[in-house]
């Protein structure tokens, strides 16, 4: 015997086994049991989401001679009769390829004739869009005033093609797509049924992968098994999306603004057989769960990995990521060289501060994680013996010198104790509850004054920082993060450390010695 593909095999028989369309399944089974079926169905929605399926299981259930609350017995002639590969009294129409006039009107002569054994004849017109318009309008009588042993099901994945004058002939239900938990679940069900071994990871992806489609999830599946066991691996390379470990490795250097090795991870999956648009529909998903876990939407603890780069990247961040990559994908299409379109995505998600629509805190948090960088590779590259020289032959001046003496003074005049850990523990409740200030408050040298105030002091060449958290909506912010804390409320001031002209003339010349004339 021939093998059945698994979408086929598992095609749902009953009302309870159509997964997804509950709000679909109450009405039709209620209206089976009051009496009240309608000559005319749309059934609308995208592919894979069980519009032909239902359409058999209502055609079968209508004919049914001894139905179980609504559901068809699936023993009786009629019921026997319609389960059959080709039942005579329902008559499916595919109207992509029969969409002229002439097939129309053939149907349209044929309707008249009774059933042959069956309570109802239904016809299940298919991809019914793709109708002419003189099909549409040799139908519209017939759709309107159809014989009383005749019930349409129209069925499409694009309803505002069709007519409205097709449209107010019929009754018309929305397929949603279906829910990744409800596709896994068939999924394991399926899997188990079939003797088939899988990894819960596997079925999570396929699930993902499927879009809300059942039928792709199914066919995924199906080429899954034949190989053995349904892995991680087996999945990822049935997608042509690559390891997800070297997509978790991907977006840790697009998190960390990590450039060169962003493209060289991206290069490496695609030399190692990963497809382009498999990719960028990878990278989309994931920052899209990103952006869910960042605004509590979703569990982090689902995916730790996710939920770390979700908290350092940013919620706005992520939404920049998303646009750029749907704006891509068009991108995309249009081009015969994917893989440089994927390129210049990655590289545009990690340069916020190239594109003036970006909100200009953004933009001076990445230029500022730059500069940080930059200056942490200066500090820790080893001096050479050149560089030593040429930096104690190289006289100091005056400035420098003013600098050193405000420094020095500065430290005989202590402002309080320390704060460091008072400090840290408001810097890890800003991270928390309010991401974006934390960068602004961690430059702040943290004192705690005797009359029980936090100081967050601010060099003068960074006033910016100091004026930011000055505004009264920030400072509430900081405020409530500091009483939570501390663990009681704590009042806290921003200040900017004093210029060295406010230091007096005798201080300065005690520590540069008698060789300084004061002017």
């Amino acid at each position: 015997m021939a093998y059945r593909a698994l979408y086929r095999t598992w095609r749902p028989a009953r009302f309870a086994d159509v997964s997804g369309q509950a709000h679909i399944v109450k009405v039709l089974t209620g209206q089976i049991k009051a009496g009240r079926v309608a000559h005319a169905y749309l059934f609308s929605g995208p592919r894979g989401t069980g519009k032909t399926s239902l359409a058999k299981i209502f055609a079968r259930a209508v004919n049914c001679a001894s139905q179980q609350d609504a559901e068809p017995c699936g023993t009786c002639a009629a019921c026997l009769e319609t389960a059959a590969e080709n039942p005579v009294d329902i008559v499916e129409i595919d109207a992509a390829s029969n969409n002229g006039v002439d097939s129309v009107r053939d149907l349209r002569d044929r309707v008249n004739l009774l059933p042959a054994s069956c309570r109802y004849k239904v016809y299940i017109i298919d991809e019914v869009h793709m109708l002419s318009k003189g099909a549409f309008n040799a139908l519209l009588k017939t759709l309107e005033e159809p014989p009383a042993h005749v019930i349409f099901i129209l069925a499409t994945t694009e309803p505002h093609k069709l007519p409205p004058t097709i449209l107010s002939r019929c009754q018309r239900f929305d397929f949603r797509r279906i829910s990744a938990e409800d596709i896994a679940a068939r999924l394991a069900m399926v899997a188990k049924a079939e003797g088939c071994d899988f990894e819960p990871e596997a079925i999570e992806m396929i699930s993902r992968a499927a879009e809300g489609g059942m039928r792709d999830a199914l066919s995924i599946l199906d080429q899954c098994a034949a190989s053995g066991a349904v892995t991680a691996q087996s999945v990822a390379a049935a997608l042509g999306s690559g390891d997800m470990q070297q997509h978790h490795v991907l977006i840790s250097h697009i998190v960390g603004y990590d450039e060169k090795n962003a493209l060289l991870q991206l290069t490496a999956l695609v030399s190692g057989g990963a497809d382009t648009y498999a990719l960028l529909k990878a990278l989309a998903d994931a920052f899209r769960r990103m952006m869910w876990i960042s605004v509590g939407a979703a569990d982090a603890d689902a995916d730790e990995t996710l939920g770390a780069y979700a908290k350092s990247f940013g919620k706005q961040a992520c939404i920049r990521a998303l646009n750029i990559l749907i704006q891509k994908e068009y991108e995309m299409r249009q081009n015969l060289r994917a893989d440089i379109v994927l390129e210049t995505a990655v590289l545009d998600i990690m340069n916020p501060e190239d594109d003036p629509a970006v909100p200009d805190t953004l933009r001076i948090e990445k230029l500022e994680a730059r500069l940080g960088a930059l200056e942490q590779a200066q500090s820790q590259a080893p001096k050479t013996a050149h560089t030593i020289q040429k930096e104690s032959a190289a006289p100091k001046k005056p400035a420098e010198i003013a600098k050193a003496a405000a420094a020095a003074v500065k430290t005989q005049s202590p402002k309080g104790s320390d704060a460091g850990p008072l400090h840290k523990k408001l810097l890890d409740t800003l991270k928390q509850d309010a991401y974006h200030i934390c960068p602004y408050a961690s430059k702040a040298k943290p004192f705690l004054r005797t009359d029980g105030t936090l100081e967050l002091e601010f060099c003068s060449t960074d006033e910016m920082s100091a004026e930011y958290l000055k505004q009264p909506a920030v400072m509430d912010i900081i405020k409530n993060a500091l009483e939570k804390a501390a663990g009681n409320p704590m009042p806290v001031s921003v200040a900017v450390e004093q210029e060295i002209i406010n230091t007096p003339n005798t201080d300065i010349l005690a520590i540069l010695g008698a060789d300084v004339e004061e002017i």
